[in-house]
């Protein structure tokens, strides 16, 4: 019995953001869209499909925030790790 593993591909870098819904296609098999598939963008950045999530620890607590815009996610997670180091 051979195992195929999924291998992970690189978020485009291009402004538009046109290539992402292809690259990352939406799940259409129920049972495994009840549990969603994070994919690491950047540090702290991870895109499921529908938008891009950013986590980050401030003192103990978790800020997880969704924006379906890249640029968006960016900035919330610059403002969160500034706010960390303050």
């Amino acid at each position: 019995m051979t195992v195929k593993f999924k291998t992970l591909r690189k978020v485009p870098k291009d402004n538009s953001q046109r290539q992402i819904k292809r690259l990352f296609p939406t799940r259409t098999n129920l049972r495994k869209s009840l549990a969603p598939t994070y994919y690491p963008v950047d540090h702290h950045i991870y895109y499921n499909g529908y938008g891009f999530r950013v986590r980050v620890r401030i003192d103990g607590n978790t800020t997880s925030l969704t924006t379906p815009d890249k640029k968006k996610a960016l900035k919330i997670r610059d403002r969160l790790l500034k706010k960390k180091s303050n």
